[in-house]
């Protein structure tokens, strides 16, 4: 291997490692003002507040460490720290200093302090004092350290290629979800059609058996009433009543001869 390669390598190497292990920076100092939330007035609790805030510059961002102090009187560390900038407070330490008032040491981490920093607290006094308030903080970034801007691209970069793959891949995710609707009403329409075919079929059937139930009805009835229409058996009184009384007058007649000739 020449002398030439192992530098070039040596060089590769060191800029990867500078690229990408976590960086850090001496503290520095990072004078702020506490304010009522959402406003430019000074908070009440803003005497609780020790100036001025330390800041050092940690895995590209910034890590901004702050100090409540609470006289003694008021007992142990009575405010707390709910969030800060939409996150939990972190690295929190208590401590107390020779003349026993309370110290209550939290950090959070953001890429931007020239914003407006919201935070939430809870301050208890028992028998004095219980409620929580939104408090907001305004740092004077004129001594503020940059981050590295090679990172920040990148990271932009990074977020820009990420949300371009989710837009192409959601095409694909739509036209699959527009194909299994297709095929889910074309499934019920087919089931619906053979439903509906069957309906028929049955209505059909039903039809049939209803006609040929009101035929067999219709010639019963006919039936029944040619029955009902035939002639009763009558007997022919007329013609008997005649017979008789023909053999009569041929017995009269007769007997009427025979004696008039004797």
């Amino acid at each position: 291997m020449t002398k030439g390669l192992r530098g070039l390598m040596l060089t590769v190497l060191v800029t990867i490692a500078v690229w990408f292990l976590p960086t850090a920076a001496h503290a520095q100092s990072l004078d702020y003002s506490a304010l009522k939330y959402g406003t430019n007035q000074t908070s009440m609790a803003s005497g609780y507040f020790v100036h001025p805030a330390k800041v050092t510059v940690k895995n590209h961002a910034y890590v901004v460490t702050m100090d409540i102090k609470t006289a003694k009187k008021l007992t142990s560390w009575p405010v707390k720290v709910l969030s800060v900038d939409g996150q939990s407070p972190e690295n929190v330490r208590k401590v107390k200093d020779s003349a026993g008032n309370s110290h209550l040491y939290y950090s959070f981490t953001t890429t931007n302090l020239k914003r407006a920093v919201n935070a939430k607290l809870s301050i208890y006094v028992p028998d004095v004092y219980k409620a929580k308030h939104l408090i907001t903080f305004k740092f004077k970034t004129g001594n503020l350290p940059a981050l590295n801007q090679r990172t920040t691209t990148t990271r932009a970069k990074r977020t820009q290629s990420s949300t371009a793959t989710s837009a192409s891949t959601k095409p694909a995710v739509t036209a699959a979800s527009s194909s299994a609707k297709s095929a889910s009403k074309a499934q019920a329409k087919s089931s619906a059609t053979k439903a509906k075919n069957k309906a028929k079929s049955s209505s059909k059937a039903k039809s049939s058996q209803s006609t040929s139930s009101q035929s067999s009805s219709s010639t019963d009835s006919q039936s029944a009433s040619s029955a009902d229409q035939l002639p009763a058996h009558q007997t022919h009184w007329g013609a008997l009543i005649g017979g008789v009384v023909a053999i009569v007058v041929l017995v009269g007649g007769g007997s009427w001869w025979y004696f008039g000739r004797h």
